[in-house]
């Protein structure tokens, strides 16, 4: 069931990459919870970008060294490299492409293979406020759904 999870969750980032590449729209995030978005996702980490890595005509694979794990610290460990496959392009939802810049994320994805965009994208300092007060359930955040 997860890798199909797994399977679906990058369709969908490279689906809305296409989908985005065609058209003149912008990503827009459904506001959510920082806790609610922590519950939702398979992992939730801070972490500073190293690079990103093109990975097709719609794709990019972007590359983090992981600062802080929230959720999922029995497949991510701080201080490794995190590869998570996004998107191109802003009207596509793709992740912030600033190097050594820090990120709050919440990915899907399991076994290594991690998926986000820029509907997961928080402030580091916001998710670590989260992940304090899990069942704080006001306030605005991201993660939830992207529409482009």
């Amino acid at each position: 069931m997860r890798g199909g999870r797994v399977f679906i969750a990058i369709f969908s980032v490279v689906l809305l990459g296409l989908v985005g590449a065609g058209s003149a729209l912008a990503c827009s995030c459904a506001p959510t919870a920082p806790a609610e978005s922590l519950a939702r996702s398979d992992a939730a980490v801070t972490a500073r970008l190293l690079s990103v890595e093109p990975h097709g005509a719609a794709r990019a694979v972007y590359r983090y060294r992981v600062l802080h794990v929230y959720r999922g610290r029995e497949a991510i460990v701080p201080g490794s490299t995190l590869r998570v496959m996004s998107p191109r392009g802003s009207a596509a939802c793709a992740l912030p492409d600033r190097v050594d810049h820090s990120y709050g994320l919440f990915l899907l994805g399991s076994g290594g293979r991690w998926a986000g965009g820029l509907c997961g994208v928080i402030a580091p300092r916001r998710l670590w406020a989260a992940a304090r007060k899990p069942d704080d359930r006001r306030g605005s955040g991201s993660f939830a759904s992207c529409t482009s």
